[in-house]
């Protein structure tokens, strides 16, 4: 994959330069260029052609969802757990009454918004992992369309159809629509905002509803306190600059975005102050006593300097040179947006950069705000620890827009140099597509505990009175991962894991988050181990039942088949 990237590379850098040398021969069209000039209509072979390969790579996303990545990640289980609770009982699992940040782990909070956005799934069909992921892939779906309405008003019609491909072509947008975590719902949120933002400078309604978007971007990462008000404090000094609205218009807008994110400023608020948990009627703002998730800002580290070195080297190696990152961030080989890619995301850097000065009108401003976009992200990932794709997942759109901007501006010098992309990237997205569903697909599924959620599905199946569930399904001693993977497969019920719920077992008698002897065990019982960990020789009268590298234990009479 590594030689194959460097031949790709090697051909994107001559299209370039070959383009570029056209270019500069032919004055209009390097004046065009220059300008985000396009005026060369669609032919309706190459519209039907561009939208049929998008809508194939779209649907591909439905195939094999919830069973592609096998297993489920805490971080989605954790999600899920709450929005099972809310639906039910309208509270989180720890009976907090809607509450603006979720206690998730004690120790680290949890945003809310892909649990209240799943909610009404399981009100109608029910938890499972397609429910509890499906919010993602339709906000992925909505972030495709605004990145088509953004490029279709900043550019043409032509332009936004090349997005479109580009996005449904990306390995990261592809593979974070698939799986449930909350901090990926930042970047369509946060497109969705910029996109209603600049077509509110024709149509103010749009430019209200962009509040509606940038204050759920709060609810939906904590990193969304770094690069949404950066972004809206110069936003609005921009567009009160040329005038593109009104002091009163920015006015609304501030209302209508602190009107929507007051819950979540407060909850802020109260942390960093110690004030008691605020219950109101329609919302909580709860104090969370044990976090420590601020120490992951660089504004709160104890060597500021170091970190920020540390930061500006994490942040070049994920986002530029698209090293390997997470299993479940990235493919070894691809990137986020193939790491052949990058000629086109600086060219397209580029080219945005001259359009802020060259370009008339309406259009200038647009080329101002995708650039602004781009420059917060970046702001964002200096300021966070140890950056990850996930972590910097809001700077991913912008660099697929900068490679569709690239791509438009070479067809739009000579469209043959369409036929060399169309190849290259064809290959690249059915060996992307290969391995997503062959070899990765096969590594995912033990990070994302398969075999452990497959041995409590089975344990939580027999009738005992005693689950002893191993707390080392992470790492020795995880039993938070262990208690909110149960919960998750089994549909504990948050009453019930409270001890409200009336029973003849309560929560803590019928499950114990630790590993058990079975010689010292009797009664009605079964434990979910890991293999590895069992003795050499078991009791007599005791059943294994294995699931990959886990074990269901338990006596013979408990079996129910």
């Amino acid at each position: 994959m590594d030689t194959l990237n460097l031949v790709f590379l090697f051909l994107l850098l001559c299209l370039l330069a070959v383009a570029a040398g056209i270019a500069a021969r032919r004055k209009a069209a390097f004046a065009a260029i220059a300008a985000g000039e396009d005026s060369r209509p669609l032919s309706p072979l190459t519209r039907g052609l561009l939208c049929g390969a998008v809508l194939l790579l779209s649907l591909l996303r439905l195939w094999r969802f919830g069973s592609v990545p096998g297993g489920f990640n805490q971080d989605g289980a954790m999600a899920a757990v709450d929005a099972l609770a809310l639906a039910q009982h309208g509270t989180d699992r720890f009976g907090t009454w809607l509450p603006a940040h979720f206690t998730a782990w004690g120790y680290g909070q949890m945003s809310v918004l892909l649990s209240y956005l799943t909610v009404p799934l399981i009100r109608l069909f029910g938890l499972s992992a397609v429910t509890a992921r499906l919010p993602q892939l339709l906000a992925s779906f909505l972030g495709m369309g605004a990145a088509w309405l953004f490029l279709r008003q900043l550019l043409s019609r032509r332009a936004a159809l090349i997005g479109l491909l580009c996005l449904a072509l990306c390995p990261w947008h592809f593979m974070q629509s698939r799986w449930a975590l909350d901090c990926n719902l930042l970047p369509h949120m946060f497109l969705c905002g910029l996109a209603l933002l600049y077509r509110g400078v024709r149509k103010p309604a749009a430019l209200y509803a962009s509040m509606v978007f940038f204050a759920l971007c709060m609810y939906s990462y904590g990193l969304a306190f770094v690069s949404v008000p950066l972004f809206l404090l110069c936003a609005v000094i921009l567009l009160l600059r040329k005038k593109a609205v009104t002091p009163l218009q920015a006015l609304l807008c501030a209302g209508i975005y602190f009107l929507l994110s007051f819950p979540i400023y407060g909850t802020m608020l109260i942390n960093a102050m110690g004030w008691k948990t605020v219950a109101l009627p329609f919302v909580t703002m709860p104090y969370f006593p044990h976090s420590v998730r601020s120490g992951d800002l660089l504004f709160f580290s104890a060597e500021p300097l170091r970190q920020l070195g540390d930061n500006i080297r994490a942040l070049w190696n994920v986002v530029f040179l698209q090293k390997k990152d997470l299993l479940w961030n990235d493919i070894a080989g691809f990137g986020t947006v193939y790491r052949c890619s990058m000629p086109l995301v600086l060219a397209g850097l580029a080219l945005t950069v001259v359009r802020c000065f060259r370009a008339e009108g309406e259009k200038k401003l647009g080329w101002r705000l995708l650039l602004l976009f781009w420059l917060c992200s970046l702001a964002t990932g200096l300021c966070v620890n140890a950056v990850n794709v996930n972590r910097i997942n809001i700077i991913f759109y912008a660099h697929a827009l900068f490679i569709a901007i690239a791509i438009h501006a070479l067809a739009t010098v000579d469209w043959r140099a369409a036929l060399p992309l169309a190849a290259i990237y064809g290959v690249l997205a059915v060996l992307f597509v290969s391995a997503y569903f062959g070899p990765w697909a096969e590594q995912i599924s033990s990070v994302f505990f398969e075999d452990f959620l497959e041995a409590v599905e089975y344990a939580g199946s027999l009738d005992c009175d005693t689950l002893y569930i191993t707390p080392d399904v992470q790492y020795p001693g995880s039993k938070n991962v262990s208690e909110i993977l149960t919960m998750y497969k089994l549909q504990i019920d948050a009453g019930f894991f409270q001890g409200k719920t009336e029973t003849d077992r309560p929560y803590a008698a019928r499950f114990r988050y630790e590993n058990a002897d079975p010689a010292r065990l009797s009664g009605s019982v079964a434990c979910v181990q890991k293999l590895s960990a069992l003795p050499a020789e078991l009791p007599p009268g005791w059943t294994v039942k294995s699931f990959g590298s886990y074990a269901v234990i338990f006596p013979d009479k408990e079996e129910t088949g």
